[in-house]
């Protein structure tokens, strides 16, 4: 018998909409829910390959240990243990530095992960954390925790009312716009067109972003800092600064430094 059932794509953090066809526990097809009022329909590569992935027969779905005779299935109390032991004998051999920590995107799109995971990090003790953070996003993370105190506290632009839309070395096409969870990028780009606005791509590279905007600006790596700082000159000489509710909040003498440093 076949069921239509719809889901919630966590492979990133657009969480698109998906429409799965099953039949007696076999995918038949995932499509991108078009009814889903965030996502409309939108759908990648990496939603469609879900059915691969659920149908891989070396998808692992129990514990396995490599032994000398290859790779032997165990429990996962048994797991469990290898785990702990090993890594306290190397924590006790070469420091807690010794461990090392990834966690990819999966890790942020489970409840139970997002919820343990840190506790467990810092029970480690270990300074070598990495993550698909640190490819793309902490930036973002350093500018929010400088502007408003937190890292988690990330302004999200309102692409869908917005003229005019500024995107600097991004390539939302293809992220569906990290840490701003925009899928279908390409129909708010042309939406935004469309009733009269603009868009503006500022990248070293001729991205798929840049191919959809009204304008790529080509700027040579490690430069775009003076291209802000001309923006900013350029508004304080044309008197179009206006810090509006801001204003009793930054001093004239933190206003003549950002002058003077422009």
């Amino acid at each position: 018998m076949q069921k239509t059932q719809y889901r919630t794509c966590n492979l990133c953090e657009a969480l698109c909409g998906l429409e799965i066809v099953t039949e007696n526990e076999k995918v038949l097809s995932i499509k991108g829910d078009k009814k889903d009022p965030f996502s409309r329909g939108h759908i990648c590569p990496k939603a469609v390959a879900l059915k691969d992935l659920h149908e891989d027969p070396d998808r692992l779905k129990k514990p396995v240990k490599r032994t000398a005779d290859g790779w032997q299935e165990i429990s996962w109390e048994e797991a469990y243990f290898e785990v702990i032991e090993n890594l306290n004998k190397t924590k006790e051999l070469h420091g807690n530095d010794a461990v090392g920590v990834y966690q990819g995107n999966p890790s942020i799109h489970n409840l139970g992960t997002t919820l343990y995971s840190p506790q467990f990090v810092r029970a480690l003790r270990t300074k070598n954390r990495f993550s698909a953070t640190s490819v793309d996003q902490l930036p973002h993370h350093l500018a929010a925790m400088t502007m408003l105190g937190n890292p988690s506290l990330l302004p999200v632009p309102d692409v869908d009312h917005t003229d005019f839309w500024l995107i600097m070395g991004g390539n939302p096409l293809v992220s569906n716009g990290s840490m701003m969870t925009c899928p279908d990028v390409g129909k708010r780009i042309r939406a935004i067109q469309e009733r009269g606005g603009k868009v503006v791509v500022v990248d070293p590279r001729f991205t798929e972003t840049a191919a959809k905007a009204d304008q790529h600006i080509f700027v040579r790596p490690g430069t775009d800092v003076y291209l802000l700082l001309g923006i900013i000159d350029e508004l304080f000489k044309t008197d179009q600064v206006d810090l509006g509710h801001l204003k009793n909040l930054i001093s004239e003498e933190d206003i003549e430094k950002l002058k003077s440093t422009a």
